[in-house]
Protein backbone atom coordinates (compact mmCIF):
# COMPACT_ATOMS: atom_id res chain seq x y z
CA UNK A 1 0.00 0.00 0.00
CA UNK A 2 2.92 2.66 0.33
CA UNK A 3 4.42 2.00 -3.02
CA UNK A 4 0.98 2.96 -4.42
CA UNK A 5 0.86 6.38 -2.11
CA UNK A 6 4.75 6.68 -3.20
CA UNK A 7 4.06 6.22 -6.80
CA UNK A 8 0.73 8.64 -6.55
CA UNK A 9 3.27 11.32 -5.03
CA UNK A 10 5.11 11.22 -7.32
CA UNK A 11 2.41 11.17 -10.04
CA UNK A 12 1.07 14.79 -8.34
CA UNK A 13 4.91 15.88 -8.59
CA UNK A 14 4.70 15.32 -12.35
CA UNK A 15 1.47 16.86 -12.74
CA UNK A 16 2.31 20.20 -10.53
CA UNK A 17 6.00 20.59 -12.19
CA UNK A 18 4.38 20.38 -16.01
CA UNK A 19 6.55 17.72 -17.34
CA UNK A 20 5.58 14.84 -19.28
CA UNK A 21 6.72 11.60 -17.75
CA UNK A 22 4.79 8.32 -19.48
CA UNK A 23 2.91 6.75 -16.72
CA UNK A 24 4.71 4.20 -14.49
CA UNK A 25 1.77 1.48 -15.28
CA UNK A 26 4.34 1.04 -19.15
CA UNK A 27 7.38 1.25 -17.61
CA UNK A 28 9.25 -0.39 -14.51
CA UNK A 29 9.60 2.31 -11.09
CA UNK A 30 13.09 2.41 -11.59
CA UNK A 31 12.85 3.46 -15.37
CA UNK A 32 10.48 6.13 -14.54
CA UNK A 33 12.53 7.45 -12.08
CA UNK A 34 15.47 7.55 -14.22
CA UNK A 35 13.33 8.81 -16.64
CA UNK A 36 11.90 11.63 -14.89
CA UNK A 37 15.95 12.72 -12.96
CA UNK A 38 17.23 12.89 -16.71
CA UNK A 39 14.29 15.44 -17.75
CA UNK A 40 15.23 17.42 -14.80
CA UNK A 41 18.91 17.35 -15.47
CA UNK A 42 18.34 18.27 -18.96
CA UNK A 43 16.07 21.50 -18.35
CA UNK A 44 18.73 22.33 -15.75
CA UNK A 45 21.39 22.22 -18.24
CA UNK A 46 19.68 24.10 -21.02
CA UNK A 47 18.92 26.74 -18.27
CA UNK A 48 21.97 26.69 -17.13
CA UNK A 49 23.56 27.69 -20.48
CA UNK A 50 21.14 30.17 -20.97
CA UNK A 51 21.37 31.82 -18.00
CA UNK A 52 25.43 31.96 -18.73
CA UNK A 53 24.71 33.22 -22.03
CA UNK A 54 22.48 36.31 -20.10
CA UNK A 55 25.18 36.65 -17.96
CA UNK A 56 28.02 37.34 -20.27
CA UNK A 57 25.97 39.51 -22.17
CA UNK A 58 24.96 41.87 -19.49
CA UNK A 59 28.89 41.88 -18.18
CA UNK A 60 29.39 43.58 -21.72
CA UNK A 61 26.34 46.05 -21.43
CA UNK A 62 27.58 46.92 -18.17
CA UNK A 63 31.65 47.42 -19.48
CA UNK A 64 30.05 48.90 -22.58
CA UNK A 65 27.95 51.88 -19.95
CA UNK A 66 30.93 52.35 -18.48
CA UNK A 67 33.58 53.02 -21.21
CA UNK A 68 35.28 50.37 -20.12
CA UNK A 69 37.37 49.74 -23.55
CA UNK A 70 40.37 48.98 -21.63
CA UNK A 71 38.52 45.37 -20.08
CA UNK A 72 36.50 44.55 -23.49
CA UNK A 73 39.86 44.81 -25.11
CA UNK A 74 41.61 42.53 -22.83
CA UNK A 75 39.33 40.45 -22.62
CA UNK A 76 38.66 40.11 -27.21
CA UNK A 77 42.68 39.89 -27.08
CA UNK A 78 42.41 37.06 -24.72
CA UNK A 79 39.90 35.23 -27.37
CA UNK A 80 41.84 35.91 -29.90
CA UNK A 81 44.81 34.60 -28.67
CA UNK A 82 43.07 31.33 -28.23
CA UNK A 83 41.58 31.40 -31.52
CA UNK A 84 44.84 31.81 -33.14
CA UNK A 85 46.31 28.88 -31.36
CA UNK A 86 43.79 26.82 -32.54
CA UNK A 87 43.47 28.29 -36.14
CA UNK A 88 47.52 27.72 -35.98
CA UNK A 89 47.02 23.80 -35.16
CA UNK A 90 44.50 22.79 -37.67
CA UNK A 91 46.84 24.39 -40.49
CA UNK A 92 49.90 22.71 -39.29
CA UNK A 93 47.15 19.48 -39.41
CA UNK A 94 46.17 20.14 -42.36
CA UNK A 95 49.35 21.11 -44.50
CA UNK A 96 50.83 17.47 -42.78
CA UNK A 97 47.78 15.59 -44.04
CA UNK A 98 48.08 16.56 -47.20
CA UNK A 99 51.37 16.36 -47.80
CA UNK A 100 50.63 12.67 -46.67
CA UNK A 101 47.82 12.17 -49.37
CA UNK A 102 50.37 13.62 -52.00
CA UNK A 103 53.14 10.94 -51.43
CA UNK A 104 50.49 8.79 -51.56
CA UNK A 105 49.43 9.36 -54.92
CA UNK A 106 51.05 8.74 -58.34
CA UNK A 107 53.93 11.42 -59.27
CA UNK A 108 52.27 12.21 -62.42
CA UNK A 109 49.19 12.99 -60.75
CA UNK A 110 50.51 15.11 -58.00
CA UNK A 111 50.68 18.79 -59.64
CA UNK A 112 47.40 18.64 -60.72
CA UNK A 113 46.57 17.28 -57.09
CA UNK A 114 48.26 20.09 -55.44
CA UNK A 115 45.25 22.57 -56.10
CA UNK A 116 42.49 20.57 -54.27
CA UNK A 117 41.23 21.17 -51.18
CA UNK A 118 41.90 18.77 -48.25
CA UNK A 119 38.20 17.07 -48.75
CA UNK A 120 38.44 16.33 -52.48
CA UNK A 121 42.42 15.42 -52.14
CA UNK A 122 41.47 12.86 -49.74
CA UNK A 123 38.64 11.35 -51.60
CA UNK A 124 40.19 11.50 -54.89
CA UNK A 125 43.66 9.60 -53.20
CA UNK A 126 41.49 7.08 -51.79
CA UNK A 127 39.84 6.69 -55.18
CA UNK A 128 43.50 6.09 -56.80
CA UNK A 129 44.43 4.09 -54.52
CA UNK A 130 41.68 1.76 -54.28
CA UNK A 131 41.16 0.96 -57.92
CA UNK A 132 44.98 -0.11 -58.37
CA UNK A 133 44.91 -3.83 -58.97
CA UNK A 134 47.79 -5.48 -57.44
CA UNK A 135 49.67 -8.22 -59.09
CA UNK A 136 52.12 -10.35 -58.02
CA UNK A 137 55.57 -9.91 -60.04
CA UNK A 138 55.92 -12.83 -62.63
CA UNK A 139 59.52 -14.46 -62.34
CA UNK A 140 60.98 -14.58 -65.49
CA UNK A 141 61.43 -18.26 -66.69
CA UNK A 142 58.60 -19.55 -65.04
CA UNK A 143 55.52 -20.50 -66.76
CA UNK A 144 51.97 -20.07 -64.80
CA UNK A 145 51.49 -23.01 -63.19
CA UNK A 146 48.16 -24.93 -65.10
CA UNK A 147 45.85 -27.27 -62.88
CA UNK A 148 46.00 -30.59 -65.27
CA UNK A 149 42.49 -32.17 -64.91
CA UNK A 150 42.08 -35.47 -62.96
CA UNK A 151 41.74 -38.78 -64.69
CA UNK A 152 38.25 -39.67 -64.13
CA UNK A 153 36.63 -43.29 -63.90
CA UNK A 154 34.13 -43.16 -65.84
CA UNK A 155 32.38 -46.39 -64.52
CA UNK A 156 32.23 -45.22 -61.32
CA UNK A 157 29.64 -42.70 -59.86
CA UNK A 158 31.78 -40.94 -56.91
CA UNK A 159 34.84 -40.05 -59.35
CA UNK A 160 32.07 -39.01 -61.55
CA UNK A 161 30.67 -36.42 -58.63
CA UNK A 162 34.30 -35.35 -57.42
CA UNK A 163 35.30 -34.33 -60.89
CA UNK A 164 32.26 -32.71 -62.51
CA UNK A 165 33.53 -29.10 -62.42
CA UNK A 166 36.66 -30.29 -64.30
CA UNK A 167 34.08 -32.31 -66.95
CA UNK A 168 31.81 -29.52 -67.57
CA UNK A 169 35.23 -27.20 -67.66
CA UNK A 170 36.77 -29.15 -69.92
CA UNK A 171 33.89 -29.42 -72.44
CA UNK A 172 33.26 -25.78 -72.29
CA UNK A 173 37.25 -25.30 -73.12
CA UNK A 174 36.40 -27.15 -76.40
Amino acid sequence: MSDNTETNATVSEEVSTGTEVDSPDTESPLAYENKKYRQRAQEAEKRLTELEKKLASAEEAKLKEKEDFKALYEKVSSENEALDATAQKWNKYEENRRNTLLEAAPEEERERLAGLDLDTLEYVTDKINNNQKINAPEVAGRGRKVEKPKNVDWSNKESLKENWSNIIASYKKN
